[in-house]
């Protein structure tokens, strides 16, 4: 009879749960994922659990609990990336364009971003609101910064899935009686920053006159890694004769920071001509990382 009294106490001891042998984890206080970055450079990327004015409790990616005092959290920003087998993916700090060409998605507002393009063309670019950007720059030559170009996109529509924007590009400064010329575009976005197809369609204009033949524009990115982006662009230029230009390459991904390599072609009758490197650095602050 003791025999079976004891057997059925370790078999309820067993059943219920008894105080400090099985814990919950502790709730977090929201499901926001955060960038932290610490007073020593280094970055967590996590979900706060608790804060307070000593202490910082948070659950990182990759399922640990951490906690650190207050006086070595620099920042803790909203992150705009996601988390894809435990590791944290941030997003294409520079997805509002491909090469060249502009993807309807609009910089964030209160970011920025300044860069170069073939390494002889700086520029930079800025969010205003949800929904415009405007951009610009000017070669490096002789200690000029003539002829200069701006780049206003008004994003009409932008959804996980589908962007529409307009805009243009436009070149001035060549000399003082010279016409502004450039292209005024509309693009449409179809996919998400990791796997997009883009199109665009432009019409060439110098001063008041614009051209009768539009410009086509097909481009995509697909994001292979946590660090590498596919892209091309490519267009169909009509000029009398059908131009063809193309470009594939990749893009290098850090958390602000892109670099884009690729290579340059064009076709026309049927003759093929090849190929002329592509070199874009880009830096994006402000916003969310």
């Amino acid at each position: 009879m003791r025999f079976l009294t004891a057997v059925a106490l370790a078999l309820v001891m067993l059943w219920v749960p008894v105080d400090g042998v099985a814990q919950e984890e502790p709730a977090m206080e929201t499901d926001t994922l955060y960038v932290i970055d610490l007073q020593d450079g280094s970055t967590l990327y996590g979900y706060i659990i608790s804060r307070g004015d000593d202490a910082l409790s948070i659950r990182t990616v990759a399922g640990l609990n951490i906690e650190l005092e207050a006086v070595l959290v620099r920042s803790t920003t909203e992150a705009s990336g996601r988390v894809v087998d435990g590791e944290y993916w941030s997003e294409d700090p520079n997805n509002t364009r491909l090469f060249f060409a502009p993807s309807s998605r609009p910089v964030p507002n209160g970011a920025c971003y300044v860069g170069t393009y073939m390494i002889l063309l700086p520029f930079v670019g800025c969010g205003l609101g949800d929904r415009f950007t405007i951009a610009g720059g000017a070669p490096i030559l002789f200690g000029e910064l003539k002829p200069f170009y701006i780049a206003p996109k008004l994003t009409l529509l932008q959804t996980e899935n589908l962007g529409l924007a307009i805009g243009t590009l436009a070149f001035a400064g060549f000399d003082d009686d010279s016409d502004v010329i450039g292209i005024a575009f509309g693009v449409a976005t179809f996919g998400s920053s990791d796997k997009a197809l883009t199109t665009g369609l432009g019409f060439g204009y110098a001063g008041s006159d614009f051209a009768s033949d539009p410009v086509l524009m097909l481009g995509g990115e697909a994001r292979l890694s946590r660090r590498v982006k596919l892209i091309t662009e490519n267009y169909i230029v009509p000029t009398g004769i059908e131009v063809g230009l193309f470009m594939g390459g990749v893009r290098i991904l850090a958390s602000n920071f892109t670099g884009d390599v690729g290579i340059l072609g064009a076709t026309g009758e049927g003759d093929l001509a090849c190929c002329i490197p592509v070199i874009n650095f880009a830096y994006r602050f402000g916003g969310r990382r």
